[in-house]
């Protein structure tokens, strides 16, 4: 069980796997055998990329919205970062009335585009069965950075690219919702999604990418999923057992490769350097 005294936990990429996040939810002590949120005030943070890959992405998005309006009642908080998964599930079921400009020669041409890219990137059919606009809605809100109290910064990717839309976590919420409003820009929702799926920019023991990008941003520990550790260390996915803190204590990985079959954790959070040499 999580200690639900701490500031903030978190959970790295779902990519539909609903089932292991609701057994890790009701172990770590935030809902019961319904699904009812118990966790009272505590505050819960998921890293991004709920859908793809996996079996159910609709079911996991369904529970992370209720429990996100549940927390809310009881004094608690559930949160959401976008995801790179979420922005080609969102640009694959964009309807015509919501594109603002075309990047190929029509809007059949874009639709085409991203609609191969969301499968080439394990899109399911059985969610887009099911996706509703209440879903893209939700999607399209979601903030891309959140800095917490006690100085964890919260991104989805392991990426410099959210310095394209601004230097500080406002500015960079701001920009990217503006983006994903009626109608969308879809050259600028692509050239976002590339920014997103890249990696590895913190991966350096000296720390010092990750703390530049701290003192941008705010906070004293970067905190991101995307990148899945038993990729990253050649291990088992069963072998992963927590999160990787690296870059000289800077940075925490939170993705466990769940679905590669590695655990699905929800963590609370590591205690963060004192200061920022």
């Amino acid at each position: 069980m999580v200690d639900l005294s701490d500031s903030v936990a978190a959970v790295g990429d779902v990519h539909g796997c609903v089932a292991p996040l609701r057994e890790a939810l009701y172990r770590a002590g935030f809902i019961d055998e319904r699904e009812r949120w118990i966790g009272e005030d505590a505050r819960l943070w998921f890293l991004g990329d709920l859908t793809d890959r996996g079996p159910d992405g609709i079911g996991v998005l369904d529970l992370v919205m209720s429990l996100q309006a549940q927390a809310a009642d009881h004094g608690g908080e559930v949160g959401c970062l976008l995801g790179n998964h979420e922005l080609m599930l969102l640009a694959a079921h964009l309807p015509e009335g919501r594109r603002l400009r075309l990047m190929q020669s029509g809007d059949d041409d874009v639709h085409a585009l991203f609609r191969e890219r969301w499968f080439g990137n394990g899109g399911q059919d059985a969610d887009s069965s099911r996706l509703t606009d209440a879903h893209l809605e939700w999607i399209a809100k979601l903030p891309a950075m959140a800095l917490t109290a006690d100085g964890h910064l919260l991104v989805h990717a392991d990426t410099v690219g959210y310095l394209e839309f601004g230097e500080s976590v406002e500015a960079v919420n701001e920009s990217i919702a503006a983006l994903l409003s009626d109608p969308v820009d879809v050259e600028e929702i692509d050239r976002l999604t590339h920014l997103m799926t890249k990696r590895f920019a913190f991966a350096s023991d000296d720390g010092i990418a990750a703390r530049e990008f701290l003192r941008t941003f705010g906070g004293r520990q970067l905190v991101h999923g995307h990148s899945p550790i038993p990729l990253l260390l050649g291990i088992e996915p069963h072998a992963v057992t927590g999160p990787l803190v690296y870059a000289g204590g800077y940075a925490v990985n939170l993705d466990t490769g769940l679905f590669l079959g590695g655990p699905c954790l929800v963590c609370g959070l590591p205690s963060v350097p004192k200061e920022l040499p």
